[in-house]
C-alpha cells in the first residue's frame, strides 16, 4: 500500500489549517533576518497514522564560542547550533467571524469580508513545546522551529530536517540570511508595549493559589514570554497590593516588592499601575466613577481613599526610587459622560502623586483634554481624530494606541480569523504614525471565566438555554499567550507581533538617518491601519530592502 506521509515547509507567518495540504508549502524556504532575532519555519504534516511516532532529526549549522583556558587566555572553536526548540502548533476553533465594523457577525449581522476563512473552522496558533519524537494524534500535524539568530557579517545558515514516520522520511531544508545588523532585546528606550494578565486568571488556570509560590512562578513565566515578545512594560493590578483594611486600603509594601522583584528579574522597565476606579454599578453610560475596593462614588466619598491610596503608593515610589518608571491608570475607557467624574478622580490622583503620569484607554477626547498625560485611543479612532492627538503630542502629552474587541472589519487586529500580517504591521505603524510611542491590548492572557478552547464566548450555564451571543468577543481578542501545564505558552499572533516590533527597530534606527526614505520603504506595504498589504512575499522583499539599508546605514 502507498504510503501517504507527505511532509513541507511554510512561511510562520501563512495561516495553516488542519486542512492545509503539504503540497501547497515546499521542500526549501528562505528568510532574511537581523541578528540576534529568531529564525522561523512551519511544517505542516499529513498522511500520519494515529499512535504511531514522528521523529525529528535536525542537522544545524556551525557557530563560533569561545572557551577560556585556566591560563585566562581564550580559544575559538565552531561547534553546531543546538539553541533551536521545536513546537507542535495547536488548533484554535473560530465559531463565527469577526464583525464587519466590530466584535462578531453574530451581534451585528453583517458580512465581514476581511477575513481569512469563512467561520466555523480550525486554525493553528497555539505552540506547545515538543521534542523529537512525537506521537501522531491524527492523520495531520503542525510543529514550528524557532532558532535565535546572531552574526557580525553577513551570513547564510542552514538547517536540514529529516522528518520521519512509519519507515518513511521526508527531507526539508530550512535557510536565513542573517544580517550584520542586531536587535537586541527591548528596554526602556523601545517603543512601549504591555499585554494585560487576569491574575486571577493564572490561579485558577494553572491551579496555584493567588500570592503562593506557585503563582509567582508562574506570573514570572508569562512576563518572561511576554518580555520575548518584546513587551517592555507591564500591569500590576491594584488589588494585588492594596489591602483592603477596617481603617480603609492599606499598601502591602511586601506584595509589591515581590511583584517589582519579578520584573527586574525578566528585565520588564516600565510599570503600569493598575486601575483605581471603574463605572458606578457598571453602567456603561454612568456619569459617576467608583473605586474599586471601598466603592467610594467620585465625585464624594471615593476622592479622599484615592488620595489615601495614591498617598500610601507614592511613598513608596520614592522610597524605591520607581517614579521613574510608574505610569499610573486610573479607569478605562472614559466616556464624555464620565468627564467631570474622570477629572475629580485625576485631581485627586495626581495631588497625591504628582511627579506620577497617569495613562488610560480613552475613548472621549476634548471633554478630558488636559488630564490625561498618556492617552490611549483604539487605532481607528488615532486615524480618525490625528489632529486631535497631534496637538495634545504638542502641547507635552503622550501617545499610546490600543486594539481590544474593536476595530473590526479589515482593520489590523490580532484576531485568530485575520492575517498573520496585520499584527506584523501595529509593529510597523509607529515607523509612519512617529507621535506613537507605546501600544496596549487588554488580552495577554484574559481569559478567567472563558474555556482555553472556546475564545469568542463563554459556555453558558449547563440549565441555560437562553443565552445571548449578543456580547461575543472576536476569536483570539482575549489571549495571545496561553496556559499550559506548569507553562505560558507562545501563539503565531504573539511571535508576528514580536516580528513587527523587530522591525520597528531597525526602521527606526534607518529613519534617524533618512526619514523620507524610511516613509517610502514603509508605504509600499503599509499606509494606514486599513491600508496595507497581505502579500507575505511582498512583506519578505520589502524587509529584505530594510535589512540592507539597515546594513549601509548603521550597521552594528
Amino acid at each position: 500500500m502507498m504510503n501517504l506521509f507527505e511532509a513541507a515547509l511554510f512561511d510562520e507567518l501563512e495561516p495553516l489549517y488542519p486542512d492545509t495540504s503539504p503540497r501547497k508549502g515546499t521542500s526549501l524556504y528562505k528568510v532574511d533576518l537581523p541578528s540576534e532575532t529568531y529564525a522561523g519555519v512551519h511544517i505542516m504534516l499529513s498522511g500520519l497514522t494515529p499512535g504511531k511516532f514522528v521523529t525529528f532529526e535536525v542537522t544545524s549549522p556551525l557557530r563560533m564560542t569561545k572557551t577560556e583556558k585556566a591560563d585566562g587566555t581564550q580559544t575559538e572553536r565552531c561547534v553546531p547550533d543546538h539553541r533551536w526548540k521545536l513546537f507542535e502548533l495547536l488548533p484554535l476553533p473560530v465559531e463565527v467571524n469577526t464583525g464587519a465594523v466590530s466584535r462578531t457577525e453574530w451581534m451585528s449581522q453583517d458580512v465581514n469580508e476581511h477575513v481569512i476563512r469563512r467561520a466555523p473552522f480550525m486554525v493553528y496558533d497555539v505552540l506547545r513545546p515538543c521534542g523529537c519524537v512525537v506521537p501522531a494524534q491524527g492523520a495531520v500535524m503542525a510543529l514550528a522551529f524557532r532558532c535565535r539568530v546572531e552574526g557580525k557579517r553577513q551570513e547564510l545558515k542552514r538547517w536540514e530536517f529529516t522528518v520521519s514516520h512509519d519507515g518513511v522520511s521526508r527531507r526539508l531544508t530550512f535557510e536565513t540570511e542573517v544580517y550584520p545588523v542586531s536587535v537586541p532585546e527591548a528596554g526602556p528606550d523601545d517603543h512601549k508595549y504591555v499585554n494585560w494578565f487576569d491574575c486571577h486568571a493564572i490561579a485558577s488556570y494553572h491551579n496555584v493559589p493567588l500570592f503562593s509560590e506557585g503563582w509567582y512562578h508562574m506570573f514570572e513565566k508569562y512576563l518572561r514570554l511576554g518580555r520575548y515578545g518584546r513587551q517592555n512594560m507591564a500591569l500590576l493590578p491594584a488589588d494585588l497590593y492594596f489591602d483592603l483594611q477596617p481603617s480603609g486600603p492599606v499598601l502591602n509594601e511586601e506584595k509589591l516588592d515581590r511583584l517589582v522583584a519579578i520584573l527586574d528579574k525578566v528585565g520588564i522597565h516600565w510599570i503600569e499601575g493598575g486601575h483605581l476606579a471603574g463605572r458606578r454599578n457598571n453602567e456603561w453610560e454612568a456619569v459617576e466613577a467608583e473605586l474599586f475596593l471601598t466603592h467610594g462614588p467620585v465625585p464624594g466619598s471615593g476622592e479622599q481613599d484615592l488620595e489615601n491610596m495614591c498617598g500610601q503608593l507614592y511613598v513608596y515610589l520614592k522610597k524605591k526610587k520607581l517614579t521613574g518608571r510608574w505610569i499610573q491608570s486610573f479607569m478605562d475607557e472614559p466616556l464624555d459622560c464620565l468627564a467631570d467624574a474622570y477629572a475629580a478622580g485625576i485631581r485627586a490622583v495626581k495631588n497625591a502623586m504628582p511627579e506620577i503620569p497617569v495613562i488610560d484607554a480613552t475613548i472621549a477626547r476634548e471633554s478630558i483634554a488636559g488630564t490625561v498625560d498618556y492617552w490611549c485611543p483604539t487605532i481607528n479612532k488615532y486615524e480618525k481624530y490625528r489632529d486631535f492627538f497631534d496637538r495634545r503630542h504638542e502641547e507635552g502629552d503622550h501617545i499610546f494606541v490600543y486594539t481590544c474587541l474593536d476595530p473590526a472589519g479589515n482593520y489590523c487586529n490580532r484576531f485568530l480569523d485575520q492575517e498573520r500580517l496585520r499584527q506584523v504591521w501595529l509593529g510597523w505603524a509607529p515607523a509612519l504614525y512617529r507621535n506613537i510611542e507605546g501600544f496596549l491590548h487588554w488580552g495577554g492572557m484574559s481569559m478567567n471565566r472563558l474555556d482555553f478552547y472556546r475564545l469568542s464566548s463563554p459556555l453558558p450555564d449547563i440549565a441555560d438555554y437562553d443565552t445571548s451571543r449578543s456580547s461575543c468577543l472576536p476569536a483570539g481578542d482575549p489571549a495571545v499567550m496561553f496556559p499550559g501545564f506548569h507553562e505560558a505558552y507562545s501563539s503565531t499572533r504573539l511571535e508576528a507581533h514580536r516580528i513587527g516590533l523587530e522591525d520597528l527597530v531597525l526602521l527606526q534606527r534607518v529613519n534617524a538617518k533618512d526619514p523620507a526614505g524610511t516613509a517610502d520603504l514603509v508605504k509600499q506595504v503599509f499606509r494606514r491601519y486599513d491600508d496595507y498589504e497581505k502579500d507575505i512575499s511582498l512583506y519578505r522583499k520589502t524587509r529584505r530592502q530594510l535589512l540592507n539599508k539597515a546594513t549601509d546605514i548603521c550597521p552594528t
